[in-house]
């Protein structure tokens, strides 16, 4: 995948959450097994780590602002912003 610039990198966003977000129904979520299959096909350096599984469900509860046991877009957001910012300390 090729971004031109940052707006284009937030489409591209935007579309990966919506492409696994409403198997469960509803789209404007990613419910916890959502969220799983998103990690692991695209972080899945991150899932190789047997303890990923309880990761992810950490990051679920404590990214989960509205307590609904899903993200929402914004949430979605947040975490991936807070992912970045790991990912940024380990370089």
């Amino acid at each position: 995948m090729s971004v031109q610039n940052l707006e284009s990198a937030l489409n591209f966003i935007r579309q990966k959450f919506y492409s696994y977000s409403g198997t469960d129904g509803d789209k404007s979520t990613l419910s916890a097994n959502e969220l799983g299959a998103l990690a692991r096909k695209e972080f899945p350096s991150l899932c190789r780590d047997p303890k990923s599984e309880e990761v992810l469900k950490s990051v679920l509860m404590d990214m989960d602002m509205d307590g609904d046991k899903k993200l929402n877009y914004k949430e979605f957001v947040l975490f991936l912003v807070c992912l970045s910012i790991v990912m940024d300390e380990g370089h």
